[in-house]
């Protein structure tokens, strides 16, 4: 393994690391919203598509074998 494919390795795992950081912050601010009763407010339904859209992104990874 050269030093561009290290480089590319770690901006990889960068980004693994901010994608499952993401999630979680998404996951624990629904939970505070749902304490207080925000479920229908417009912020509550964009973190959720956030979260939605993270999963989705992990899905991949997971698919090809990366998570």
């Amino acid at each position: 393994m050269d030093e561009h494919d290290r480089e590319r390795l770690a901006r990889f795992e960068a980004v693994l690391a901010d994608l499952r950081a993401e999630q979680e912050s998404a996951a624990a601010t629904l939970e505070r919203l749902r304490a207080e009763g925000k479920t229908r407010t417009a912020t509550y339904q964009q973190i959720a598509g956030r979260k939605l859209a993270l999963r989705q992104a992990a899905l991949l990874f997971e698919a090809h074998g990366l998570l």
